[in-house]
């Protein structure tokens, strides 16, 4: 569930696949691991991660959940994109975008993900 609001996040922010790609290689980063470790942790090709790092595969939701298990992080977790993206101003202003419209399962959606994001 907490993808679908990370999702809708993503596309209010304008938050694109390089975007998305530093967020993955960020957290890898800090996690000290390398491209070649995520890969046997993953199955997933160190190329094809390297690309997703650099915004240049539009990569799918399996892939996505592959590379969150690799990093230990829950997928939603990806989407945390605060420091990518700019201020905390604009972040704000994008989720009041966000929630003005939403109908009460949309809602509920963005509060169980704002809950487990600062659990």
């Amino acid at each position: 569930m907490p993808l679908f609001v990370g999702m809708l996040v993503m596309k209010e922010l304008g938050m694109n696949l390089t975007i998305l790609g530093k967020r993955i290689q960020s957290i890898r980063e800090k996690k000290g691991l390398t491209q070649e470790q995520m890969e046997e942790r993953t199955g997933v090709n160190t190329k094809y991660i390297s690309a997703v790092e650099r915004g240049q595969k539009n990569v799918t939701i399996k892939t996505l959940e592959k590379l969150a298990a690799g990093l230990d992080v829950e997928l939603y977790q990806l989407f945390l994109i605060t420091e990518e993206i700019g201020s905390e101003r604009a972040v704000k202003k994008a989720i009041d975008s966000l929630t003005k419209e939403a109908d009460i399962k949309t809602l509920n959606l963005c509060l169980d993900f704002l809950r487990k994001a600062m659990a």
